[in-house]
């Protein structure tokens, strides 16, 4: 920022702002004087060597071999820490704008600044900043009511999370983890207060151990890079950041396995292979970003192609199946779909249906011979009970047809008696000893019982009464054959005759 950096004469300027520092309680001089510092932590590396050691690194004394100078305890920098949590953001603010450039200078080393013949010892800021517990204070200002605040404190913790993991285990010891979780998964927090919480839980999931990202799991840090894939210019950092969740995941279910116990981390690796399916399957990514992702995929990544579920290619809990051409996990078969189980299947099936047809046709003839059975039974049962009644009549109705038909007959006889006197009288006497077919007059009479049970008929008298055989004819046929209307055709025919014999006797 100055062109002529090396003019400036900055241990005087940094007597006079310590003065202002310590001495002034007014907000104005107090975040004028900040701001001026934190333009000097924005410079040169020897400016913020400067301000921190307040001593001009060309004439201080070099420390030990493998050590760093070490601060005075009543320099800047536990002034400006302190003024942190100063109720004015006036005075906040820049204060933590000067820790912030501290802590996000790059550290200095043998070969970054040689000026002359004099080389700049080797410096990492950031510890300088850690030796004063900047960092509980700066967990407190993730919750500040002012937004520019939590921004700046934000971007602070972010730069010490890129560190080392002394520095990362600093911020997860403060407890800053959980709420920066929070700010990122509330939809009501500012843009861009969200976008440096996630820079934070990034850079310490990127940069930390493995018992650290451990730590992060479990506090949420998973959840914080979804919402990073969501952002197109943070995709190739998240995925950078899930790959290194998987690989740790993966080194500590091998190390279960090992010790004979079940590895715990399959949640974990079931969430972040859905966060690298979506930016896979989304169609809105580079070709990049679609590389890095399938990259992560196919080293880390198994999915079981029959149950669908993620594990940890580092662990045994699939296998490759050279019929199938696919991963199965150890919980499901996939033999069922090889072509040496379907053909069993299909024989077991063809035996199956034989079986079942073979057992409907026993069923069928086993029914048959039953029916058979039943039908002799049933045929036996009616012979014995016509034997035990052989004479009885078969219905009282043809009976009672009988026994009317006998009435008429008897009427029918009175009057073919004078009709055949009538007839003897004209054509002369008739031998009463006429052989009819009878042996000498002594005619057998035949007699047949009516079923109706009136009295039997005399049927060579019906045949003498009425002359006509074919009348005989057809009452026996209506007596034996048992109906009624012949009966009844039988009298109207002897009706018929009467008249004619009649007629007869008339002429």
């Amino acid at each position: 920022k100055y062109p002529d950096a090396e003019d400036i004469d900055i241990l005087s300027l940094l007597t006079t702002l310590r003065r202002m520092l310590d001495e002034e309680d007014d907000e104005e001089i107090l975040g004028f004087t900040c701001w001026a510092l934190s333009h000097l932590c924005d410079g040169p590396a020897y400016h913020i060597y400067a301000v921190i050691y307040e001593t001009d690194w060309m004439t201080a004394p070099l420390p030990p071999a493998g050590t760093r100078p070490i601060a005075p305890q009543d320099g800047v920098i536990p002034r400006l820490i302190e003024l942190l949590l100063h109720p004015s953001p006036k005075v906040a603010k820049p204060a933590l704008r000067t820790i912030g450039n501290c802590v996000c200078a790059e550290c200095t080393t043998p070969e970054s600044i040689n000026l002359s013949e004099r080389i700049m010892p080797v410096v990492d800021y950031t510890e300088v900043v850690l030796d004063y517990d900047a960092v509980p204070r700066l967990r407190e200002l993730i919750d500040h009511e002012h937004r520019e605040i939590q921004k700046e404190a934000c971007w602070t913790l972010s730069n010490i999370a890129a560190g080392t993991p002394s520095q990362i285990q600093a911020v997860i010891d403060s407890g800053a983890i959980p709420p920066l979780v929070n700010l990122v998964n509330n939809e009501n927090t500012d843009k861009e207060v969200r976008s440096e919480a996630c820079w934070v839980v990034l850079n310490a999931t990127s940069c930390g151990n493995d018992e650290q990202i451990d730590i992060l799991i479990n506090e949420g840090c998973v959840s914080v890079l979804g919402v990073l894939l969501t952002e197109a210019s943070m995709v190739m950092m998240a995925l950078e950041g899930l790959e290194r969740v998987l690989q740790m995941e993966g080194n500590r279910d091998t190390n279960d396995a090992d010790n004979g116990e079940e590895g715990s981390g399959h949640q974990t690796i079931v969430k972040c292979a859905e966060l690298i399916q979506s930016v896979i399957k989304s169609p809105h990514h580079s070709s990049a970003v679609l590389k890095r992702a399938k990259r992560v995929w196919g080293t880390h990544i198994v999915a079981c192609a029959l149950c669908e579920k993620y594990y940890s290619a580092r662990l045994l809990e699939t296998h490759w199946c050279s019929e199938c051409k696919c991963h199965v996990c150890r919980h499901c078969n996939c033999a069922v779909y090889h072509l040496s189980y379907q053909e069993e299947l299909w024989a077991e099936d063809e035996d199956k249906q034989e079986a079942k047809k073979n057992a409907k046709k026993s069923k069928k003839a086993k029914k048959k011979e039953k029916e058979k059975a039943k039908k002799e039974k049933k045929r036996l049962e009616t012979q014995q009970q016509a034997a035990a009644k052989p004479n009885k009549p078969r219905n009282a109705a043809s009976s009672k047809n009988a026994k009317t038909k006998d009435e008429d007959g008897k009427s029918g006889s009175n009057s073919n008696e004078s009709a055949g006197k009538a007839m003897s009288s004209s054509r002369g006497s008739i031998d009463d000893d006429t052989d009819y077919g009878m042996d000498g007059g002594d005619a057998v009479q035949d007699e047949v019982e009516i079923s109706s049970g009136q009295p039997p008929i005399d049927l060579v008298s019906y045949l003498q009464q009425t002359g006509s055989i074919i009348a005989l004819a057809k009452l026996m046929d209506s007596l034996y054959e048992n109906e009624g209307s012949d009966i009844d055709e039988v009298a109207n025919e002897q009706s018929t005759v009467d008249v004619k014999q009649r007629a007869l006797a008339t002429q």
